[in-house]
């Protein structure tokens, strides 16, 4: 009888095994389909498959601006959470495909403001899974792999293997993953644009973006949100922006602007003094196109700054990088309507109270605006 068991006993262990094995090995197949590889027309080995998945959805995906919305600091791993930036102001661009199986995969890179008013840059691919909860809204679930970099860890690169959720459609997402290492919720969508059809078309031949000069006035607020850690404070304001921008190609323009504001200093709940905030930026932008007449960008440069006591003798300037989102609607072949968020980390010493601390303002330049092009 003990015999007899033996036998049954290695029987089921070989079956065991073999079905274990074939699990395992179905789950790593399925898991690698989902990287880049998945989409490369031929098998040409693991690496080679990446690179020609990667170069498979860069030519072919859909192009579209990604923008932080919100970070989440949870209570239970910070008490000082009203002192960190909720507000991850910024912008990227996206290429985004839809697979056989009906799952998104997206190239990204993004700029925002971190935690602590820090440009923090993002780049990297994300693959998720989507379920239909009716005929243009679906949920869905997956993973991003990417890196990025950081003030506090000395811009070194960061490796990003982290989950993703997301809500929406074809075209918006809205999305969440959550940061291990900083106990941070972190929030952000997207905007897919134009196809690959649309994005090949002579844009200049056939729209109101033909014309390749373009100067353009506008109001704006400058939102202000830090200061210094001994509590110096900056008010928002309304101001002004003036800009020019040229387009080198269909989809590329660079873009100069000045803007001016007018912003009240509190110090320990008392006003303190009145500046004049002015900047000047340039940046390459990269247009996708809504329609003909519609279009959004997203753009990267450097800017100079200047804060300066009215009536009195303070006065620093800085030299910070400059992020950009907007968008244009060309009415016609000579008129522009712009609309858009500037974001700009100027760093500036000995204009607090306090003697010589940072002071970070954090601007974010909120503007309206009309223009003309030739």
């Amino acid at each position: 009888m003990s015999a007899v068991i033996r036998k049954h006993a290695l029987a089921a262990s070989l079956v065991l095994s073999v079905w274990a094995n074939q699990t395992c090995a179905g789950f790593w197949e399925d898991a690698a389909a989902t990287l880049p590889g998945g989409l490369a027309p031929t098998n040409a080995g693991f690496w080679s498959s990446q690179v020609d998945g990667f170069k498979e959805l860069f030519n072919k995906g859909r192009d579209g601006v990604a923008f932080g919305i919100w970070t989440e600091h949870p209570s239970f791993d910070y008490d000082n959470r009203s002192e960190e930036n909720a507000l991850p102001f910024g912008a990227g661009l996206v290429r985004t495909m839809i697979d056989e199986k009906g799952n998104e995969r997206m190239l990204f890179g993004i700029v925002f403001s971190d935690s602590h008013y820090y440009p923090e840059p993002t780049f990297g691919y994300s693959w998720v899974a989507r379920w239909p909860v009716s005929e243009k809204y679906h949920v869905g679930a997956g993973y991003m792999l990417g890196v990025t970099f950081r003030e506090d860890y000395h811009w070194l690169p960061i490796p990003l293997p982290l989950p993703v959720v997301k809500a929406g459609t074809d075209d918006v997402g809205l999305y969440m993953t959550f940061i291990p290492f900083t106990n941070v919720f972190f929030f952000y969508g997207t905007i897919a644009t134009d196809s690959l059809e649309n994005r090949l078309l002579p844009t200049f031949e056939t729209s109101p973006f033909s014309n390749r000069f373009e100067l353009y006035g506008a109001w704006m607020w400058e939102k202000t949100d830090s200061a210094t850690e001994q509590g110096y404070m900056v008010s928002s304001d309304a101001g002004y922006m003036l800009g020019a921008r040229y387009f080198v190609a269909d989809n590329w323009a660079v873009d100069f602007n000045y803007t001016d504001s007018e912003h009240d200093t509190n110090y320990r709940g008392a006003k303190d003094r009145t500046f004049d905030h002015t900047t000047y930026s340039v940046a390459l932008q990269y247009h996708v196109n809504f329609n003909e007449a519609l279009r959004m960008h997203a753009g990267v440069g450097v800017g100079y700054g200047k804060w300066e006591q009215q009536g009195g003798d303070l006065s620093e300037d800085s030299v910070f990088p400059v992020v950009q989102l907007g968008g244009t609607w060309a009415p016609t072949d000579h008129t522009r309507l712009l609309a858009g968020i500037n974001l700009s980390f100027p760093r500036y010493h000995n204009v607090a109270p306090e003697g010589d601390v940072m002071f970070r303002p954090s601007p974010v330049h909120m503007y309206v605006g009309a223009g003309i092009a030739f």
